[in-house]
């Protein structure tokens, strides 16, 4: 009922708005119009005022006699601008009147600029002062009515006027004529009208400045609240100038700056309140760039006189309405693709404010440019965009309290389980914990080496259940507040539950219970691993619990689309009045069963309990990993067989630190350090690192990233793995560790088993990645094609028949050269910086046997490098130098050159190597960078190796005829100063 007479308030009043705007007479629609300087009225019986429309007498640039009406004049339509080329004439016409109208009134809405009114040749109203010069001209513009009574039933109307301001002069707007009490009578219903707008549109200001005010984080109240006040303004000032009323004395100037001043800020504080509504509307750039002309040009009205911009008014309000348009369509696109940030109400009300506010724009403009004097539709847009933005605010409101509401009773919810599952894990803790405490007290005390072992390991067993415990608290609260995401994937059951077995072990053995597990060993299941044992080890713990001596069965079977786990013990419960449904491990493992669509059922049966766990079935293959011990006996012999490598752990907790070192310590030689400054000076003094293992928060000048970075100056992410011991798993705080460069990461708190796993896994990559570039080594020693080495050989042979000693020189430069290449993969990854240009120079001297005074070659090298302790990878320079000498010398008539330059600048060096050859086009560099097939020996290794290996770049720079530039910039890594300058030519 009350629902109902909502509707019904809402309807009258939707009624009474549509009454107050269509009710009262519009006089565009035109009936009778002035045809050459007259219009015929008497024959009007049903209309109590017209619009003085149609065809007037006009006399351009002349003020014409007002008594008579002027033979030479023109006809000109009314209303509307005359010609652009006049500034200043007459308008007559003739109106015969009705016998029912006795008195007469007029009512004038725009003439521009300045008018004097004649009635019969007698002077009745003058507004400003009209003149032919700007000079002698005073502009006044402003709406009026006057009354009189005519003695004849023909009057003759005259009126003067000049306009040196306005790009549109005359009249502009409808005159009307007709009863005077009904005009006055319809001129007070349009100031009313515009009244009540300006009172609605400032009240709705001072609602939306006020809620602003109380939320500052709400910028679009701001924006909507200034939106309103001006926009009152604007009405105030358009329309029947309702402030020039209220204030005479105003002046011309001040009042149409502020007119036009106002009209364009109010549009651009709306299109911001529409872009905070919405965010993802449009960029803040390109809200700045749209609303950049309208904040120019209400700038430029304010500042320069009045109307000096009036000629390109009105693009600018076509370009408003555009931008209306645009927002409109855009909102539009958003909702359809479901990319808008607000409830789906609230953007169907914001497209029909927008509506409302394009009809309101668009009818607005028409008034304006076409002069249609009173337009509906403009009231309409106008009510119905305060309407629907107010509608918006109430739904905004409405929904925003439903789901504070939804969030309140969630908390209820969440809170009253919390302290029910709070009470009975507090209990569950409590033990536990107290049993560590006593165990670790009692070790020291206890003589017998085979007991301590136990104790320890019953310790351990102990923590680690206290750890799931934990995990079951964290998930608990997370489920409560949605705030929770489980990652399927296929799993294998058995070896999860052998884990768990293991586990439980030794509680097993303590109360006699023997384990059956009869599970079948390719059964895989849809399941978070990690979830998955959380809830079989609540489950086995709630069975140990509730059994001594027996057995425990653990069966599998597949039903349909469901795999079935089995747990069945085979003797009585030793608590048969014990509540397994209020069991703290119980109601999180049904909790989290649910969130990986299964369920966990138990019943008590005359020999037992037996549990029926429910999951989704994946697959049937064999396990990756062996389901028994073996793998890890043989993995542990591995690791104690070689040598124990060097694991650098920082971090600013020094408990955490001595855990991770212990658990390695068994397998690696372990360094620690706390601060960042420490971990740098300990890798600069031992480079022999092996691993480094940083956690993510460490406070001081640099954190963890920053020392990330620096490590990757000096060793690339094969040379030395890093692992990042993070806390939260967030998308974009993974993407920025791996960016910074980390290898892998470990999310606290870690296990001995995740740690041992990621660590092999980063050295056995690191192994693989080693030995790949070894065979890339050996492929590149393959690359030395046999006819160098025949045309080498004939050359030299050739020698020594004319120059023994020239021979003997260049056998030894290609013995070098060959040794080099065949000795690099046994030396390692890297060479000094001297042996590469010795290989270089050997290289050389063999072609210059072949290539005579045609080829020539330089290096340079700077001062400051020490060659011989500047380490790069092997075989790095030499295939750029051949490719330089085979594909840019050899093509090339005439002499030709290769210069190779290095320097060293900021840490980095940089390796130049030019020729003056044929060149190549940029699409052939391109491709070459993008990793195409290379003419040249081993190009490609070379770019990939100075990527991967050095964490460097490659650039060419190359046109044909001209030459070619290779640009090698590397990390320095070992460089010394050396003062002497290393010029040689040959």
């Amino acid at each position: 009922m009350k629902r109902l007479l909502g509707f019904i308030g809402a309807a009258c009043a939707l009624i009474a708005m549509l009454y107050m705007i269509f009710s009262d007479e519009d006089t565009a629609n035109i009936k009778t119009k002035a045809v050459d300087g007259i219009i015929d009225l008497r024959q009007i019986t049903d209309s109590p005022f017209v619009s003085l429309a149609g065809d007037w007498k006009f006399t351009p640039d002349s003020f014409t006699n007002p008594a008579h009406l002027a033979e030479e004049a023109v006809s000109l339509p009314v209303p509307g601008a005359w010609p652009s080329d006049i500034r200043w004439g007459s308008y007559q016409l003739v109106v015969y009147l009705p016998d029912q109208w006795t008195e007469i009134g007029l009512r004038i809405r725009n003439i521009w600029s300045a008018h004097e009114l004649y009635i019969n040749g007698m002077l009745v109203s003058k507004k400003g002062a009209p003149a032919d010069s700007k000079h002698e001209m005073i502009p006044d513009n402003r709406s009026y009515e006057i009354h009189f009574k005519p003695d004849q039933r023909q009057v003759l109307l005259t009126i003067h006027v000049s306009n040196f301001y306005n790009t549109r002069g005359g009249i502009v707007l409808p005159i009307d004529i007709g009863d005077a009490a009904m005009i006055d009578k319809d001129v007070h219903r349009d100031l009313s009208l515009e009244w009540a707008a300006v009172l609605f549109l400032l009240i709705c200001s001072m609602y939306h400045l006020t809620l602003y005010l109380m939320r500052t984080k709400d910028e679009a109240f701001l924006y909507s609240g200034l939106h309103f006040l001006l926009l009152s303004a604007a009405i105030a000032l358009w329309g029947d100038r309702i402030v020039i009323r209220e204030f005479p004395d105003l002046p011309f100037e001040l009042y149409f700056r502020l007119q036009d001043s106002l009209t364009y800020l109010s549009s651009i504080l709306l299109i911001i309140f529409f872009a905070k509504m919405i965010p993802f509307m449009v960029s803040r750039r390109a809200l700045f760039l749209l609303c950049l002309p309208l904040l120019v040009f209400a700038f430029l009205n304010a500042m320069l006189p009045a109307r000096t911009l009036s000629s390109v008014q009105y693009v600018m309000l076509y370009y408003m309405d555009l931008l209306f348009l645009i927002l409109l369509f855009r909102t539009l696109y958003l909702t359809m693709k479901n990319r808008i940030s607000i409830r789906r109400n609230e953007a169907v009300i914001l497209i029909f404010m927008m509506l409302f506010l394009a009809m309101f724009a668009i009818t607005s403009s028409s008034d304006t440019l076409f002069f249609t004097g009173r337009n509906s539709m403009n009231r309409v847009g106008l009510i119905g965009f305060i309407m629907t933005m107010n509608v918006f605010l109430g739904i905004r409101l409405m929904n925003r309290t439903a789901e504070s509401e939804r969030l309140t009773a969630r908390l209820k919810n969440a809170n009253a389980a919390k302290d029910a599952f709070l009470k009975v894990t507090a209990q569950e803790l409590q033990r536990p914990l107290l049993d560590v405490v006593h165990l670790v007290r009692s070790i020291p005390q206890e003589q017998n080496g085979q007991r301590q072992g136990e104790q320890l390991y019953l310790a351990e067993q102990l923590m680690e259940n206290m750890v799931y415990l934990l995990r079951d608290l964290h998930d608990f609260t997370r489920l409560r507040f949605e705030d929770y995401e489980i990652q399927l994937k296929s799993t294998n059951l058995r070896m999860v539950m052998l884990y768990v077995i293991q586990l439980m072990q030794f509680m097993f053995n303590k109360k006699n219970i023997q384990i059956n597990e009869m599970i079948v060993g390719q059964l895989y299941v849809w399941a978070d691993e990690q979830r998955l044992t959380q809830v079989l080890l609540r489950v086995m713990n709630e069975i140990s619990l509730d059994s001594a001596e027996g057995a425990i069965t653990i069966e599998s079977a597949q039903d349909g689309s469901d795999v079935l786990l089995i747990i069945t013990t085979t003797r009585r419960s030793i608590t048969a009045s014990r509540d397994l449904q209020h069991s703290s491990g119980l109601m999180m493992t049904q909790e989290l069963i649910q969130q990986m669509n299964g369920s966990v059922t138990y019943e008590r049966t005359n020999t037992g309990t037996r549990f029926l766990v429910r999951l989704t079935f994946s697959e049937f293959k064999e396990p990756m990993a062996p389901l028994d011990y073996e793998y890890l006996i043989r993995s542990v012999a591995a690791s104690e067989e070689r040598e124990l490598q060097n694991v650098l752990i920082v971090d600013d907790d020094v408990m955490h630190a001595e855990v991770i070192k212990s658990m390695l310590s068994d397998t690696y030689k372990i360094q620690t350090v706390y601060t960042i400054q420490e971990a740098l000076d300990y890798y600069n003094a031992h480079p022999e690192v092996a691993f480094v293992i940083i956690d993510d928060l460490i406070p001081g000048e640099m954190n963890s990233l920053d020392l990330l970075r620096q490590i990757r100056i000096q060793a690339s992410l094969i040379e030395l793995p890093v692992l990042m011991m993070i806390s939260s798993e967030y998308p974009g705080y993974i993407e920025t560790i791996f960016t910074a460069g980390a290898n892998d990461y470990l999310l606290k708190p870690i296990s001995k088993e995740t740690l041992m796993a990621r660590l092999n896994a980063a050295e056995q990559t690191k192994q693989s990645t080693l030995k790949a570039i070894e065979y890339e080594m050996a492929f590149l020693q393959t690359q030395i094609k046999p006819h160098f080495l025949y045309n080498a050989l004939s050359n030299i042979i050739s020698f020594c028949y004319t120059d023994g000693e020239r021979a003997a020189y260049l056998l030894t430069m290609l013995s070098s050269f060959l040794r080099y290449i065949f000795e690099s993969s046994r030396e390692g990854q890297t060479s000094s910086l001297q042996k590469e240009l010795e290989i270089i120079e050997a290289y050389v001297e063999v072609e210059k046997a072949r290539f005579g005074e045609r080829l020539s070659f330089a290096y340079e090298l700077d001062p400051v490098i020490d060659a011989d302790k500047t380490r790069i990878p092997s075989l790095l320079l030499q295939p750029l130098v051949e490719n330089a000498i085979r594909h840019g010398i050899f093509n090339k008539e005439g002499p030709g050159h290769v210069q190779v330059t290095i320097t060293v600048r900021n840490h980095l060096l940089h390796v130049t190597i030019t020729d003056d050859g044929v060149g190549m086009t940029a699409s052939q560099c391109e491709e070459l960078l993008e990793g195409a097939p290379a003419n040249g020996i081993g190009f490609t290794n070379v770019r990939r190796r100075v990527h991967d290996f050095t964490q460097g770049k490659m650039e060419i720079h190359s046109s044909p005829g001209t030459g070619t530039t290779i640009v090698l910039t590397i990390p320095m890594k070992g460089e010394q100063i050396h003062v002497e300058n290393n010029d040689r030519r040959g």
